[in-house]
């Protein structure tokens, strides 16, 4: 039977907890934006400020009726593709999985999925406390 010396074979014993030494954070950027989707700079409410954070689905053949919002709203598309159509600029910005948009302040704007499938989004208001960020559109 033949041994290790004992300098190998304490390098041997400590070379698999090495090897399983968790991983570093990495950060990967996603967006730096300083202006909305239509070009408003961004304004954080003034005071205190509450921040909501939600998580939207649209069905395939779902709509985002149409609506504005009176303080920033940022949105964060998780699966699927959405067209946002700005009712007052006209502009029209399709926006996929991975994407990272700053929604326009107080103009009408509607979404709708792409490509028959439905999309999931992540939602940030920052509002003053108590209100809401979401006025819809009178039909």
């Amino acid at each position: 039977m033949k041994f290790l010396p004992l300098a190998a074979a304490l390098a041997f014993a400590a070379a698999p907890a090495a090897a399983q030494a968790p991983p570093g954070s990495v950060a990967k950027p996603v967006a730096q934006i300083n202006t909305t989707m239509s070009g408003q700079p961004i304004l954080l409410p003034q005071g205190p400020v509450q921040v909501t954070v939600t998580e939207t689905s649209v069905p395939g053949e779902g709509l985002i009726a149409p609506h504005k919002h009176p303080f920033p709203r940022y949105a964060y598309i998780m699966e699927g593709a959405l067209k946002v159509t700005n009712l007052d600029t006209g502009t029209v910005t399709i926006l996929k999985a991975g994407d990272f948009s700053v929604e326009a302040l107080d103009q009408w704007h509607k979404a709708e999925p792409q490509g028959g499938q439905g999309a999931k989004l992540l939602v940030i208001d920052q509002t003053a406390p108590g209100q809401v960020n979401m006025v819809r559109k009178a039909p």
